[in-house]
């Protein structure tokens, strides 16, 4: 073992830019040699996944040792499976790395000497652990520490609390899309747990930070930032900074989200004025980001890479009536030049994850899902992973720096939990619902609950021989909209627990709960209240 962080270094053949990542602490323990003997460090923590074990006394088996898996109390309010079992692999892989990052804040690299909370990161997943863990408390807490951290002049640092300051500080305020963290954490607290009173604590720093990217913008456009972290590039390696994505066009849109959030807030608040000021400022941001990134001729933004058109369809910038030849121009992107590969970085993983299935293209994103070769969540699979890998390529020797468990790329649960499985939330505290299941190519079943600040959300659907039968929850005092699939049949028969809802192209009343129906391309949609019904669909 080497002594110090130096011959460690040394003996990995790198020099000290890395010491940020280098594992640097070492517990040593001496058996006394005398029956059951308990040993716990009270003020540190270790990530790993296998420890070695030397001057045992007699032969040590897996039960001579026992660990001690330590994380904030949040319980557990999702659960996911479906007929693909690499799908279902993926998804207790991204769990395990929700549950490891929760450590007051969140914790990236816990395997390594790094144990800093960036900012970052979580504005991409943020949805994912909301529907995985009920993080409420959680994220109050540290969008605390955000705003404690936040400068006057409204800059929000790169990692939260300032553990590293020495280092980042002065870094404070460049990253724009870094910054939508503030934001994107508020919005969604309150979007998914009803929580106005931290639309209200945190206005005035959101304001700020809004007005500092204000002044700072050209003609509304933000030209520094990280833009797409984690790129996979065609040598099988992933780079922390995008190649294929402008830098402007990344941070503009988030400056256009951020400014989005901002009038969204006022208008909840009932802060008239500024609702009304910065909605306008939001439409002078999208009209200088079309003007400046969108080419009309070939319906692409910036690059044609996959983040450049995805961003504006997710955060709805693109001009009306183009939405669908950029999503056209996206579809072919991926499924023809990378063969149904990701090419894309957090923010553009996250950006795919919330577009493909919200414009009838999951089966873009399933091809993409169940992919088992470079880059993808089902290649990790493959090479034994049981957590998410901080790039697509893990860890390449004598590079000590990767993480073989981080969160950031875990936007993989809005697929499973929303299109998959079918379940949205359409107002505050899923007051108002939608279930929507997505069915696939050889996906045979799919199901998920939630358990919201209103109650248990489900949805459980089941695919046999043109057939279809839907279990729908839903908690009491919301209302849903509940989508069941036609399965390309143009005339179907729908009942509910044997009543007949839907025949002859027509909604028929009585099935106490279910108050319409109407029929659309894909799916027969019925608005319904509280309670569980068992929808069944046969084609006539």
């Amino acid at each position: 073992m080497p002594e110090t962080e130096e011959e460690y270094l040394q003996g990995k053949g790198l020099d000290k830019r890395w010491h940020h990542h280098v594992p640097k602490q070492t517990d040593t323990y001496i058996l006394k040699g005398q029956g059951e003997e308990i040993w716990e460090p009270e003020f540190t923590l270790h990530g790993f996944r296998y420890a070695e074990v030397t001057g045992f006394p007699g032969t040590p088996t897996l039960e001579s040792l026992e660990g001690r898996f330590a994380r904030n109390a949040v319980e557990t309010t999702g659960k996911f499976s479906c007929s693909n079992e690499l799908l279902n692999q993926i998804h207790q892989n991204v769990f395990w790395s929700f549950m490891n990052s929760l450590q007051g804040m969140l914790i990236s690299g816990m395997e390594r000497s790094e144990r800093v909370a960036w900012t970052g990161d979580p504005s991409f997943v943020i949805e994912d652990y909301i529907y995985d863990l009920n993080t409420a408390m959680f994220w109050a807490k540290w969008i605390d520490d955000i705003k404690d951290s936040q400068k006057p002049d409204g800059s929000i640092p790169v990692v939260t609390p300032l553990h590293w300051r020495h280092t980042f500080d002065a870094y404070a305020g460049y990253f724009v899309d870094w910054s939508s963290v503030y934001p994107a954490l508020v919005w969604n607290v309150y979007w998914y747990y009803n929580d106005r009173r931290i639309l209200q604590e945190h206005y005035g720093g959101l304001k700020k930070l809004v007005d500092l990217y204000v002044s700072r913008a050209e003609d509304h456009i933000i030209s520094t930032g990280i833009s797409d972290h984690m790129e996979p590039q065609p040598d099988g390696t992933s780079w922390g900074t995008s190649l294929n994505t402008p830098h402007p066009l990344t941070s503009t849109a988030y400056h256009y989200y951020n400014t989005w959030v901002l009038a969204q807030t006022a208008g909840v608040l009932g802060i008239t004025e500024d609702a009304r000021y910065y909605t306008g400022l939001t439409e002078a941001i999208k009209d200088a980001f079309n003007r400046e990134f969108f080419d009309e001729s070939t319906n692409e933004y910036g690059t044609g890479s996959p983040a450049s058109n995805a961003l504006p369809l997710y955060m709805g910038m693109v001009p009306e009536g183009k939405e669908q030849a950029v999503l056209n121009n996206l579809v072919d992107e991926i499924m023809v030049e990378h063969n149904g590969h990701l090419s894309t970085g957090i923010m553009g993983t996250n950006a795919l994850e919330q577009v493909l299935g919200e414009y009838g293209r999951a089966d873009v994103m399933y091809e993409i899902a169940t992919r088992t070769t470079f880059p993808s969540w089902g290649e990790q699979v493959m090479k034994g992973a049981t957590t998410l890998w901080e790039a697509w390529e893990g860890d390449q020797d004598p590079d000590p720096q990767l993480s073989f468990d981080m969160y950031m790329f875990g936007s993989t649960e809005k697929f499973f939990y929303k299109d998959l499985a079918g379940i949205s939330c359409k107002a505050p505290g899923f007051k108002q619902i939608t279930i929507k299941p997505r069915v696939v190519d050889d996906l045979s079943f799919a199901k998920a609950s939630v358990e919201t600040v209103m109650g248990t959300v489900a949805a459980d659907w089941k695919k046999e021989e043109g057939s279809i039968g839907m279990r729908v929850t839903i908690p009491v005092n919301s209302k849903a909209r509940v989508c069941v699939p036609k399965l390309g049949s143009e005339n179907v028969v729908i009942s509910e627990t044997g009543a007949s809802v839907w025949e002859d192209g027509r909604f028929i009343p009585g099935v106490p709960g279910i108050t319409a129906g109407k029929d659309g391309d894909e799916y027969v949609e019925f608005e319904v209240g509280s309670g569980t019904y068992h929808f069944q669909l046969i084609p006539e």
